[in-house]
């Protein structure tokens, strides 16, 4: 119950009576009771509020990073115009727009009255921090009594709704948009034609600076007058393994550079902060999803100082939803990783060449000197890549000038790391082992290239 501002100005006004003597007094008090009195049958006719049907509509699966939107439908069933204010629950890690002050609920006012038997909507966003499970936990909605003195408040039954939120499952759309019009999105910017691989003859088509000479088909190219090459389906059933490192150096946050995020593929409306983690996993499913539309048999594994997910080898959409379900909770463990030990586990599976995609960061040369071996054996038998994130709190004081003797000693700390880096980069290169060292914005285009244009040389 809460009292308005017309019931308060009305007792203002009955209490000077009481300064003009014992008849005044009394009828002051008559005034009050009587306003009491209406005031409290204002309270029984506003208990039309259980007419009220309210709806939350809020997807069960949740993008990490993204603005989901959230919609809540409140019907009036009572006799009466009625002003409506709602509130919601949402999860307190969650960011909310419109922004409200530090409290766990999202104030909503309905823009106009609602009339008798119409409905309406308060539609505000959220974005998700972190992945995991989450609930929205009540509603409540507030109404007036039809004498303006005071509002009544009533909690919803049965609103919690339960949420998950995965990684960023957006930029799967964009792709899939893209695709269908022939296209993806080259390092965010440019557009470049989806590749085929080396494996069936598809169409013959007109030379492009970028064309291997050896795909050139002379005999064609002499009737025509002009370079003409062979165009090849791409290879299907191939082995696609993506290896997740959640060790401890997979939970420092990056940022985002500044920029249009709609004319990145991976970026999508990703905020910076993110664990890298959260940038490998976005990319990870985008390539899974793209190594499913490609008709390759896309296979998991995850882990820190054990093996925490496998998923064998498949094919379909029913695997790259056990890869979203396996990877919508997992989080970095403050352990150092275990390379060997899953890399024997893969091993152990005994499966054919296959295309590794291996994420996981870099520190000294010590540190990743098991990380070397394990990626250098397997390159033996397999197309080994190696995804990192650079951290931009390394590199700016690496390229900074130092203002005082604190920031010389970060430069020449940061710049022994860089150089530790691009050795460990260039032993794994020299070593056969495809390295792909690049920013969080151009993450998941510079790995989409890097898969294609391996199918299309036929490297896997």
């Amino acid at each position: 119950m809460q009292p308005t501002r017309r019931l308060y100005l009305l007792l203002l006004c009955a209490a000077p009576l009481g300064a003009f003597g014992v008849p005044a007094a009394l009828g002051a008090g008559l005034l009050v009771a009587i306003l009491l009195l209406a005031a409290a049958a204002d309270w029984v006719l506003a208990g039309d509020i259980v007419r009220l049907e309210v709806q939350r509509e809020v997807a069960g699966k949740l993008s990490l990073g993204a603005w989901n939107q959230v919609r809540l439908v409140i019907g009036n069933g009572t006799a009466r115009i009625l002003a409506v204010e709602i509130r919601d629950e949402y999860p307190v890690d969650f960011e909310v727009q419109p922004a409200q002050p530090a409290v766990s609920f999202l104030p909503g006012r309905l823009p106009q009255p609602l009339a008798p038997g119409t409905t309406a909507a308060v539609v505000y966003r959220v974005r998700p921090r972190r992945r995991g499970d989450y609930l929205f936990r009540g509603l409540h909605v507030r109404i007036g009594g039809p004498l303006g003195l005071l509002r009544r408040q009533r909690p919803l039954p049965g609103a919690v709704a339960h949420v998950r939120v995965y990684p960023n499952l957006r930029q799967i759309r964009r792709f899939d948009i893209l695709a269908r019009r022939g296209m993806v999105m080259e390092a965010g910017q440019r557009p470049m034609r989806l590749p085929g691989a080396s494996a069936e003859f598809e169409r013959l088509r007109e030379y492009q600076p970028d064309d291997e000479y050896r795909r050139i088909n002379w005999k064609a190219s002499a009737r025509r007058d002009r370079p003409i090459v062979n165009e090849y389906e791409a290879e299907r059933s191939q082995n696609l393994v993506i290896m997740v490192d959640a060790g401890r150096l997979m939970a420092a946050r990056v940022d985002v550079p500044p920029g249009d995020p709609a004319e990145a593929l991976t970026a999508g409306e990703t905020p910076g902060g993110l664990a890298k983690l959260d940038h490998a996993l976005n990319a990870a499913l985008l390539l899974a999803h793209v190594g499913t539309v490609r008709g390759d048999r896309v296979a998991l594994l995850a882990y820190a100082d054990k093996v925490r997910t496998f998923i064998p080898p498949g094919r379909g959409r029913q695997t790259f939803l056990k890869l979203v379900d396996a990877l919508y909770n997992l989080e970095a463990e403050p352990v150092e990783p275990d390379h060997g030990l899953a890399f024997a586990f893969l091993a152990g599976r005994n499966l054919r060449r296959s295309l590794v995609v291996l994420f996981t960061d870099l520190s000294d040369r010590e540190t990743s000197s098991q990380l070397v071996v394990q990626l250098s054996r397997a390159s033996r038998h397999h197309l080994a890549v190696c995804v990192t994130l650079g951290d931009p709190t390394v590199i700016r004081p690496a390229e900074a000038r130092p203002a005082d003797v604190q920031a010389l000693y970060d430069k020449m700390v940061a710049q022994r790391l860089l150089e530790d880096r691009a050795t460990v980069l260039a032993t794994l290169t020299h070593q056969g082992v495809l390295c792909l060292d690049t920013q969080a914005d151009t993450l998941s285009p510079r790995l989409i290239e890097t898969y294609l244009e391996a199918k299309l040389r036929g490297r896997v």
